[in-house]
């Protein structure tokens, strides 16, 4: 757990939004006192701090940007059961703490715990998107990922390479929560659930072992455990899903899940899902029954909070905007 000084708001609380823009030391002083964040910022001395950050946290999951044109150091405010999971994008940074130094770079990036760090130095022109997630949420997720309810968390290396296709999946994903948390609105995101969810999954099947050992797969699902898959999304497409709730109702892995989804539909569940989601959006923006209802309205009832991406992806489906199928109506003639 995060510890005794959890409990102090000053030292740390969830914070649906947060930012902040440090160019002065009293800022950096006032910051500290007051941020609720996990971390204390300062700068080298004789150093102007010049430090942007903005994200989300709470207590599973956090994700958040840095930008800083001085560099900065950082030094963990108390021990926390989770991993910190940080992309470069210029500059770099080194984690310092009993078992040695760790690099993180444009090429490679991180993976740290709370414990055992004594501090965090950024270079000066420091770009990076970082998320900061529970070990228990990881833990919960090999479990649903390998299907076996003893797995625990697999040693993870503090590095991974950023060459191959999973890492840069990985690197994207976060980018896109983070988008996601910076533009949602007050009404839930359905989507959003679930891409943090994917986060984890990324994270266990892409990030490298200090034991080269594979995850264990479970028992290959038949027909009737997809069945039971696809039946469960179209009884749920109006709330929030999981992949784990869904292997469950299946009665398997969440890896066999996907594998039977690619294999058998040739599409990801989540790929399933939205797209169930924009044909019943399809279906009700030509139904007279929903005529009163706004493009909008109907877009957020089926989980698409953000209008753009909404349209972009119903257009790609159906080859027309959202107003022409409304145009399109039986009950608009």
């Amino acid at each position: 757990m995060i510890g005794q000084d959890r409990h102090d708001e000053n030292s740390w609380r969830p914070q649906p939004r947060f930012s902040a823009s440090i160019i002065s030391a009293r800022q950096l002083r006032n910051f500290n006192g007051a941020g609720g964040i996990a971390v204390n910022f300062d700068v080298m001395k004789a150093m102007k701090p010049d430090i942007n950050i903005s994200g989300s946290q709470s207590e599973l999951l956090s994700f958040w940007e840095t930008r800083s044109a001085s560099g900065f150091i950082t030094q963990p405010k108390f021990s926390a059961n989770l991993l910190t999971v940080r992309f470069i994008t210029s500059g770099h940074i080194i984690y310092s703490h009993r078992g040695g130094d760790v690099l993180g770079s444009r090429t490679h990036a991180t993976l740290a715990g709370f414990e055992g760090i004594k501090d965090v130095c950024a270079s000066r022109a420091l770009s990076s998107i970082s998320g900061t997630i529970a070990v228990k949420t990881l833990i919960a997720a090999n479990k649903a990922l390998t299907g076996n309810d003893h797995a625990g968390l697999p040693s993870l290396s503090p590095v991974a390479e950023m060459t191959t296709p999973g890492m840069m999946a990985l690197f994207c994903t976060v980018k896109l929560v983070k988008s996601q948390i910076n533009d949602s609105m007050q009404q839930p995101d359905l989507i959003l659930p679930m891409i943090q969810e994917i986060m984890s999954y990324q994270l266990l099947s892409a990030w490298p072992r200090l034991e080269n050992k594979p995850l264990n797969e479970s028992t290959p699902a038949s027909s009737c455990r997809l069945n039971l898959a696809v039946d469960y999304i179209h009884a749920n497409l109006s709330s929030e899903l999981t992949l784990a709730d869904i292997a469950s109702i299946a009665g398997i892995s969440v890896r066999s899940l996907q594998d039977k989804f690619r294999k058998e539909i040739g599409r990801t569940p989540i790929q399933f899902i939205i797209d169930q989601r924009l044909e019943r959006a399809h279906h009700d923006l030509l139904s007279a029954a929903k005529a009163t209802w706004s493009i909008s309205d109907i877009a957020r009832h089926w989980g698409f909070v953000h209008m753009s991406d909404f349209g972009q992806r119903y257009r790609r489906l159906f080859g027309c905007s959202p107003s022409d199928t409304r145009r399109e109506a039986p009950f608009t003639r």
